[in-house]
């Protein structure tokens, strides 16, 4: 009785599938057939998204907001000695201050929750496409190295909609 790991042809069974892992097929670093199913994974969550955008704008335009409010307080009503107009600059720069902590933490929870709703959709997809592969899928492939392969993307994803998206 003989037993086989795998097909001895080259690139195939357990040998192989070491000596290619992690290289891709044709060398490209970007590629947008790859950003496509990636954005169809974002498409259930665009409204939140969209606000998500939004948030990020109102921010970005509260923040070059208080410089211009400071240069106001400066050259209108320091160097002139009204209190009276300094004081409501000063009101003006603590609500948008308030203002640029909301649009923040709104931003931050919907990308956030977006990410987490986008990984959870993705592993489950990637789980059941695992479960149906043939058994001859695993007879020529290492099971250690799809695993890893699969948590490692999966993570690396994780990274980039949690952190990667907020940055921006």
């Amino acid at each position: 009785m003989s037993f086989s790991i795998g097909s001895t042809s080259p690139g195939m069974g357990p040998r192989g599938a070491i000596r290619n892992f992690g290289q891709e097929k044709d060398g490209r670093f970007f590629d947008w057939f790859v950003v496509r199913r990636m954005l169809a994974f974002l498409r259930p969550y665009r409204l939140r998204m969209g606000l998500a955008i939004l948030m990020m704008l109102a921010a970005t335009g509260l923040t070059l907001l208080t410089p211009y409010l400071i240069k106001v307080a400066i050259d209108r009503h320091i160097t002139q000695g009204d209190v009276p107009g300094l004081t409501r600059v000063v009101v003006w720069t603590g609500t948008a201050f308030v203002g640029l902590f909301a649009a923040t933490a709104v931003q931050r929870y919907l990308l956030s929750w977006v990410g987490q709703r986008v990984l959870a959709n993705m592993r489950q997809q990637l789980f059941a496409h695992l479960q149906a592969l043939p058994l001859g899928y695993h007879d020529t492939h290492i099971v250690g190295v799809t695993v890893s392969r699969v948590i490692n993307d999966v993570a690396v994803i994780n990274e980039l909609l949690s952190q990667g998206l907020i940055t921006l």
